[in-house]
């Protein structure tokens, strides 16, 4: 990563009010590298296929990284055995090109986004604007959303 994109990183970060805004911004973009993925390996372009995944990858790690498994309970315990999965699934799916395994991961990824989107509209202090989502994952009232914390 070049100096100015990891300033302008630490900046974002820095300067961002809503941890629930750089939480979707994750979700995000683990959605469209995964998105990216499916679309290169159509193309057959194996190295790029790789480099997505791997950024999709990192991405997942980051917020597994993310969760506070003191304060989280099971919903953190769950969160942590999905991410996980997606995990190895994408290794799998970086192993073998499968492009039914990148699909199964962005599927999972966009209900978790709907999910947190969700728990943002039910919080007053957040500052996302959000569509209401398909996904009816369980999640606990309040700004911690289940335990569940953006590291600072």
């Amino acid at each position: 990563m070049g100096p100015a994109l990891t300033t302008y990183n630490k900046v974002y970060v820095e300067t961002t009010i809503s941890k629930t805004r750089i939480l979707l911004d994750l979700y995000e973009g683990a959605i469209r590298f995964v998105g990216f993925a499916e679309k290169v390996l159509e193309e057959r372009d194996i190295a790029r296929k790789g480099e997505y995944i791997s950024r999709a990858i990192a991405i997942i790690g980051e917020l597994d990284n993310a969760l506070d498994r003191k304060a989280g309970g099971e919903i953190v315990s769950n969160l942590s055995s999905l991410y996980a999965y997606m995990l190895q699934r994408l290794t799998e799916a970086n192993r073998t090109s499968n492009s039914l395994i990148l699909k199964e991961v962005r599927i999972l990824l966009e209900d978790l986004l709907d999910t947190w989107k969700q728990a943002a509209q039910q919080s007053p202090d957040t500052d996302v604007p959000t569509q209401p989502g398909k996904n009816s994952m369980a999640f606990c009232a309040g700004k911690q959303y289940g335990g569940l914390h953006v590291a600072s």
